[in-house]
């Protein structure tokens, strides 16, 4: 019998480790029914031997009950896994095991057994032992129960059985003593494992504390502390629930900043991180009761509210929302204003909770093609404009080493002398199934996934060697190319220029490099350091688009530019617009007072060539004398000069030039 006995331990452990582990096959979930249920039925080999039974009729009666308890086991081990469905489910399997013990011990009849006070220890064993193994799976279900903890659950269990036999060896009076004082290693054992259990329960709690914190944040913007991309996606889901089930619709709007990186580029992110703040409490104010809002991107914000189907009440809020957040921030102590764009999907006329953030996105930039500082509702057409984009970026990766990629050259005129003086380079795709695309379309998209740096060192050797091949054809031209705000920050961008003059053998002031205003003016070091450099390295500048920034006179008498170019945007009102005339005359104006050229670009009438001249403009350039065109039509219309009304070309573009002059 006490084979039996440790055998009973011994296959109750492998069967609550084989059941333990995850994931189990049919096979596995048998074969571990099958060791708990045998490891379960050690009354039936301890109270076998008192009977004077057949080995034939015990191992029978064995298997009977072993297959038996098996089913019980089966029904826990296959059973619901959660809530009080497992626990309701190891009390079934206790007490059938329990109840089918009570029939064997009926049937054995044993002389032994009939006492009440031996049946109830013995059924109490048992029970027990059921409770420990089956809490022992339930520990490692549940997530909190390790090894350790299941050996040290398991360790009572097996030991049970040696408690049997303490009523029936000792003095009647002393059949409780036996019993407690056999039972103390035991409850040492349950106390060490209600320990860990304890110990395993709070390192649960622990983790499900820090699950929270991380799912919290993650929910959570960390500069504006309102709710994430993440968390906003959760809302939408929510309330297009509640909408399908109320019937009201409702309306998402995103709220894109204009220009904000400019701030971000030329103040720096600390003051960028401030406007945001800043934006993120102006929101928070205006929202109302039933709305939501959040930060989904770096300068983009999203409001959620109620729609009632009326649309100029919609167009209202939209527009409160935009002049609140349009109104001047304090920056570095100063009020600067700062334009907003909004773009707006109604649901459910506009898709899915998972498609509304990406069409009201989509309609802010529609906002923003329109010139910004204004809303515009989702259409269906506006996806297009996307997947277009994603398929000009995918042939404009390979663009260049396809050799698609060109440019054009539009002349430069002597306002004075009508003739012309130089060709600024302007890029152009000419793409094998779209044709030619314009850099308004093309741009944009290589700006935005960071392609602007090949095509700028293409745009400066590609000048830089047309200018070469004029030379040789006996045309001596200043070409003009456009650098960007990436270009100006690049730190060998002033390197790679002075390379390609060498490499070309071009006189640095045949080169004019053109840069807006704007980044003219950002104060950062790395653009002020460039502009140092392109001046040392003995390039004209020119600053572009002049009039629609916000200049420092101080600032712009510090730069090394030789020249002014008026932006087209006064030019062609400057024969109908006071106020663009006088814009026009005070630029001039500065301009010479300064020793710095005029240029005025977008010329496209007599009438505003005569305005121009008699402002004292020294440069125009615009459609009146010439598009765009290729180099070769550039150099055929120098060599023939056929047209009586197009300008000419400057003498001293042709003939010879001294040794100096080439590199």
């Amino acid at each position: 019998m006490g084979f039996a006995l440790v055998a009973s331990g011994w296959l109750a452990w492998l069967g609550v480790e084989s059941a333990a582990r995850q994931p189990r096959t049919p096979a596995q979930t048998l074969s571990s029914a099958t060791l708990l249920s045998l490891g379960l039925w050690w009354p039936v080999w301890s109270a076998s031997s008192a009977v004077p039974w057949s080995a034939w009729a015990t191992l029978k009666f064995a298997a009977l009950a072993a297959l038996l308890t098996m089913a019980a086991v089966l029904i826990h081990l296959l059973g619901p896994r959660e809530g009080r469905f497992r626990i309701l489910s190891v009390i079934a399997t206790a007490l059938i095991g329990a109840a089918m013990l009570a029939g064997a011990l009926a049937c054995l009849q044993a002389p032994a057994l009939a006492q009440g006070m031996d049946l109830a220890w013995l059924l109490g064993l048992a029970a027990a032992q059921s409770v420990l193994l089956l809490g022992a799976l339930a520990l490692q279900h549940s997530g909190a129960g390790g090894a350790l903890l299941r050996l040290l659950t398991v360790l009572p269990a097996c030991l049970l059985p040696l408690l049997w036999h303490a009523p029936s060896t000792a003095a009647a009076q002393d059949w409780l003593a036996g019993p407690v004082l056999m039972s103390l290693p035991l409850l040492g054992l349950l106390a060490v494992s209600g320990l860990l259990l304890a110990r395993e329960a709070g390192q649960a709690r622990a983790e499900s504390e820090r699950s929270v914190e991380v799912l919290r944040k993650a929910l959570t913007d960390p500069l504006t502390q309102l709710p994430s991309r993440q968390a906003i996606e959760q809302e939408l889901e929510s309330l297009t629930a509640r909408s399908d089930r109320s019937g009201q619709s409702l309306a998402v709007l995103v709220f894109n900043l204009d220009g904000f990186h400019n701030i971000n580029s030329g103040l720096g992110h600390d003051v960028g991180d401030q406007v945001l703040r800043d934006v993120a409490a102006r929101l928070t104010q205006s929202k109302g009761g039933q709305e939501r809002i959040g930060r989904i991107a770096a300068d983009e914000f999203v409001l959620i509210t109620p729609y009632s189907m009326d649309m100029q009440a919609l167009s209202a809020r939209a527009n409160r929302v935009l002049a609140e957040l349009s109104r001047p921030y304090s920056i570095s102590g100063q009020e600067m204003p700062l334009g907003c764009s909004a773009g707006i999907s109604i649901y459910p006329e506009h898709g899915a909770a998972r498609r509304l953030l990406t069409c009201a996105n989509q309609a802010s930039l529609a906002a923003k093609r329109l010139g910004g500082a204004c809303f515009s509702v989702y259409t269906p057409g506006m996806d297009q404009d996307g997947r277009k984009q994603l398929e000009l970026l995918k042939d404009l990766h390979h663009a260049i080493e396809r050799k698609e990629m060109e440019l054009f050259f539009q002349p430069k005129i002597d306002a004075a002398s009508g003739q012309v003086t130089a060709a600024e380079a302007l890029l152009r795709w000419r793409h094998p199934v779209k044709g030619m695309i314009s850099p308004a379309v093309f741009i944009p998209v290589a700006e935005r996934f960071g392609l602007m740096r090949d095509l700028g060192n293409w745009v400066i050797e590609a000048a830089c060697v047309q200018a070469r091949r004029w030379r040789d054809e006996g045309l001596r031209m200043r070409v003009a190319i456009n650098l960007s705000v990436l270009q100006m920050r690049q730190p060998d961008i002033v390197e790679r220029i002075e390379r390609t003059l060498n490499e070309h053998r071009i006189q640095p002031d045949l080169l004019t490099c053109e840069i807006t205003e704007s980044v003219a003016m950002e104060d950062t070091q790395a653009t002020q350091q460039t502009f140092a450099r392109l001046g040392e390295l003995g390039v004209h500048l020119s600053i572009d688009d002049f009039g629609t920034g916000y200049s420092s006179l101080a600032y712009l008498r510090k730069l090394p530019a030789s020249e002014l170019k008026i932006d087209r945007s006064f030019v062609c009102e400057i024969d109908t617009n006071s106020h663009a005339w006088a814009v026009v005359h005070a630029i001039v104006r500065m301009a010479h007072a300064m020793n710095l050229r005029v240029v005025a670009e977008g010329v496209e009438t007599e009438m505003q060539q005569k305005y121009l001249i008699k402002l004292g403009c020294d440069e125009l350039q615009g459609y009146l004398f010439a598009k765009p065109m290729s180099a070769e039509a550039i150099l055929l219309w120098a060599k023939n000069d056929s047209e009586s009304k197009a300008p000419e070309f400057r003498a001293s573009l042709f003939g010879e030039t001294a040794p100096v002059d080439l590199r």
